[in-house]
């Protein structure tokens, strides 16, 4: 499984760390806490790979693995059903 930007979704990074995703066909607007801000970078520097992702991310936060991977599986879930994300 990996996940991927939405068609139409831009993405920018704010001053404060969160992530401000919007949808240009809907005109959607989230903005994301600093840890799914992290989560998000991580999903997109691993090319969408939430294992890789959730690697990677647990070894920096010192987390279980599984507990990351899971937090993980959650927020491309939230984003996917926003429209924000899609599953490739």
């Amino acid at each position: 499984m990996a996940i991927t930007t939405a068609p139409g979704v831009t993405q920018r990074m704010l001053a404060n760390g969160h992530l401000e995703l919007t949808c240009r066909d809907t005109s959607r607007h989230i903005e994301c806490e600093p840890v799914a801000a992290a989560m998000w970078i991580a999903l997109k520097q691993h090319n969408g790979d939430i294992d890789r992702a959730a690697e990677v991310l647990s070894a920096l936060w010192e987390t279980d693995p599984e507990d990351t991977r899971y937090d993980l599986i959650a927020l491309a879930g939230s984003l996917c059903s926003l429209g924000m994300a899609q599953e490739d």
